[in-house]
Formats: structure tokens, C-alpha cells, sequence
């Protein structure tokens, strides 16, 4: 049983809250409307890129093995050098090696002089098979002699140009122009060569130009193809002969100074993914490009035209919508669902959904509602986009100058440092996903 101080608790807090629920309603101070920012939306010509993650390689790499097996006798290179073609890197001990093309010298001399002799007989037996001083047998033995010479000269001859071969593969070159890594076998140690599994003992990486791979997805395919045949042009024009050019952002936001130009695209798209790989070719005399290493490609998706513009920070996610918030007459907020093109520097072009010269909220948007009004503090102007850059515009393409017969060839983007690099707005590089 419980307690009657305790029931007669329990008793005066539900009169008192029952008083309370029977009393006059509480009013709640009125909500005022959002403080908000507004610019309005511009109109500017653009150029809109595409942008792609990419990673670098080199435009060639070459394993250094050992062909013969024996003891490292020297390493002629530091680590990390760049060496030329040509140059020596390795010695390996060629005494076991010596040795044996001395012999196969040797008996090549052996053969020789049987060969010789062979032959002397041969003539000597010449003459007396006429008179009948030997017989057929005899002299038949003696032709057979130096045929059977002949060969073994031969025999020896290849045997020493093999044993050659092997002394020579003492001595290991530079195949290629490179950086050469660090050297993984030292003075001392055996190395082995040959079929099965010979020693790596370095690489070599070519360092300029180099190579930047990325994938292309389907739809930015598509939408060349259809735009090529819109203009009644060939659609089939490989990549090499477009001299598409390409720009590079590094991992921290650097804007490499050079351009690159499409020089490859693969046969075929991958299904699983449904992209196409594409390869860029670079300068890249100073190495600020090292193999491996991640980067952003923009690429140009078309030539300039009119675009509206409205900040980054005035768009709103929901899901996979993209939205803005407009000012109408009577002050209220308008949700309006847009389609979203490139970025231009702090600007983002609006391909569908806006109008030029509408007020759009670009600060404040937390609290924002559809329909509901807002107060706006402030107008303020949107900042026009970066410059266009005229060496990043597409060439005219092959099949072009066949609709316009006085058209003039495009000029090939030029690789040349240019002679003030172009800056950008530092942006985080994408990992690759595998």
C-alpha cells in the first residue's frame, strides 16, 4: 500500500495541473521572417568543361634485368639519377664468362686449321685420283673431310659469337632517356638471369612528355556524337586528329602551367562502368609530374555562349534535386528546381530552371521555406566568372572545313610554358575509385 503522504502528493499535482489546463491559453510571440541575402542572377559567356579524374604515367617504363647469372661486381649509377640512353649501369664479375668465349675462340682456331688441312688434302688427292694413285674411296673420304671441317668451323664460330653474347650481357645499359629508381641489388650479391625468374635489378620511368589516363564516361560520348551529326559531320574521328586540349589540377589545387592534348582513346567501352579510357599527352620538362600520381582533368565540352550564373552557395541539395530559392514581388520565397552545368570559378552555370535578372538567396538559406516570406537585409552583385582561356577552346574538327570549304585548320594547342600560369581557385582531388 502506498503511503498517504505520498497519495496525497500525487493528488494536489493533478488539481494543479488540471487548473492550469482550464486556464486561458498561452500566445506564442509571432515568427518573423528569415533574414536573407539576395544577387541577382547574371548572364555571361562561358565555356563549360567537363571534369575527370585522371592519374599520371609514364610514356615509358623499362624493368632492368640481369640476362646471365653472376656475382654484382659493380653499380655505376646513384639513385635517383636521370641517365641517358646508352649509359652504363651495372657490371656483373665476367671472369667465368671470359673464360668461356676465350675457349669457344680457341676452338674455332681448331677447327680452322683442320679445315685447312682438309682442304690441302683434298687438292693434293685432286690430282691423283686421275692417275689412279688412290682410289674413289679414298678420294670421296677426303671431300666428306672438309665438308665435315666446314661445319665445325661454323659450329665453333656460332658457339663464340654465343659465348660473345653472354660476356656482353656482363655489362648492363641504359635502354631509354630517364629517372632511374634506386638500385635493388648491391656489389656482392648473386644475381640470377635467364628464363624462370631472372633478378629486377632497377627501372627506369622516361620523364618527359608523359602520359595522364582518364575515363571518359558514356553520355559525354553520346553528346559529341549527337552534336557532330547534328552538324551533318563525321562522327567517326579518332581522338589523335582532334587535338583536343585538356587542363591539369594537382592534388592541392595547383593549375599545371602546360596543357595537355588527347592523343588516345580506347577501342571500346568498359561495360561495367561504362566509360571509355582516354590518354592526354604533356610536357613535362621540369617532373611535376611523377607517375602515379592523381590529378583533375577539365576538359572543354563546347565553344563559348551565353550561360546564367548564380553563386555556389546559393544552391541547395534534396536527394539527388538541385535547387535555388528565388524573391518574388510579394516578398515571398520560390523554390525553383534547377539543372546545374560547370563550375566557373565561384559561379555555377544554370542550364534550366532560372532567368536572368531574378532575385536569388544566396545567404541564409537554413531557414528558408517554400512560399513563406522572407526579409532581405542585403542585395549584393554576383562576381563575374574567371576569363575564358582562349588555349582551352576545341579546335575546329576534321570533318569541319568539308561543311565550310574556306574554314582555316585549327592551330595545335601549344605545350610551351605559358608566359604567366593561369591560376584557379584551389579544389580537392577526388581519390580513384577502383
Amino acid at each position: 500500500m502506498r503511503p498517504a503522504s505520498l497519495t496525497s502528493s500525487l493528488s494536489t499535482s493533478l488539481l494543479i495541473l488540471l487548473a492550469i489546463g482550464c486556464g486561458p491559453g498561452i500566445e506564442l510571440p509571432p515568427t518573423l521572417p528569415p533574414e536573407v541575402t539576395t544577387a541577382k542572377a547574371i548572364k555571361r559567356e562561358v565555356v563549360e568543361f567537363d571534369e575527370y579524374t585522371g592519374h599520371v604515367e609514364a610514356e615509358q617504363t623499362v624493368d632492368v634485368y640481369a640476362k646471365i647469372s653472376g656475382y654484382m661486381d659493380t653499380v655505376e649509377f646513384t639513385d635517383g639519377d636521370l641517365v641517358k640512353a646508352g649509359e652504363l649501369l651495372f657490371k656483373i664479375d665476367p671472369s667465368t664468362y671470359q673464360a668461356e668465349y676465350d675457349q669457344a675462340v680457341a676452338n674455332t682456331n681448331l677447327y680452322k686449321s683442320k679445315y685447312e688441312l682438309a682442304k690441302t688434302t683434298l687438292a693434293r688427292n685432286d690430282k691423283l685420283v686421275g692417275s689412279g694413285a688412290i682410289s674413289q674411296e679414298l678420294y670421296d673420304q677426303s671431300v666428306a673431310a672438309v665438308n665435315e671441317a666446314d661445319a665445325a668451323v661454323k659450329a665453333a664460330e656460332a658457339d663464340a659469337v654465343a659465348k660473345k653474347v653472354n660476356l656482353d650481357y656482363c655489362t648492363i645499359y641504359a635502354a631509354i632517356d630517364g629517372r632511374i629508381d634506386r638500385t635493388y641489388v648491391t656489389k656482392g650479391n648473386l644475381v640470377h638471369g635467364g628464363a624462370g625468374s631472372p633478378t629486377l635489378l632497377t627501372t627506369i620511368v622516361s620523364v618527359s612528355p608523359t602520359y595522364v589516363y582518364f575515363d571518359v564516361d558514356e553520355r559525354a560520348l553520346l553528346k559529341f556524337t549527337e552534336e557532330r551529326v547534328a552538324k551533318q559531320l563525321s562522327r567517326h574521328v579518332p581522338l589523335r586528329d582532334r587535338k583536343i586540349p585538356v587542363q591539369i589540377t594537382l592534388a592541392d589545387g595547383t593549375v599545371y602551367p602546360q596543357l595537355g592534348v588527347v592523343d588516345f582513346g580506347s577501342n571500346q567501352l568498359d561495360a561495367g562502368t561504362g566509360t571509355i579510357t582516354v590518354r592526354a599527352v604533356v610536357a613535362n620538362a621540369d617532373e611535376m609530374l611523377a607517375p602515379g600520381m592523381f590529378v583533375r582533368i577539365k576538359v572543354t565540352s563546347n565553344r563559348p555562349k551565353e550561360a546564367i550564373l548564380v553563386p555556389e552557395s546559393s544552391i541547395g541539395a534534396d536527394q539527388s534535386d538541385r535547387y535555388v530559392y528565388v524573391v518574388d514581388e510579394k516578398g515571398d520565397a520560390q523554390r525553383r528546381q534547377v539543372t546545374l552545368g560547370s563550375k566557373q570559378g565561384k559561379d555555377r552555370v544554370i542550364l534550366t530552371g532560372l532567368n536572368e535578372g531574378e532575385d536569388v538567396i544566396v545567404n541564409g538559406l537554413l531557414l528558408v521555406r517554400p512560399g513563406k516570406p522572407v526579409n532581405v537585409t542585403d542585395k549584393t552583385t554576383m562576381q563575374d566568372p574567371p576569363p575564358i582561356d582562349e588555349r582551352l577552346l576545341p579546335p575546329e574538327m576534321p570533318g569541319d572545313a568539308a561543311a565550310d570549304p574556306k574554314a582555316e585548320p585549327a592551330a595545335e594547342p601549344s605545350t610551351e610554358p605559358a608566359a604567366e600560369p593561369m591560376k584557379e581557385e584551389k579544389t580537392d582531388v577526388e581519390p580513384a575509385k577502383s
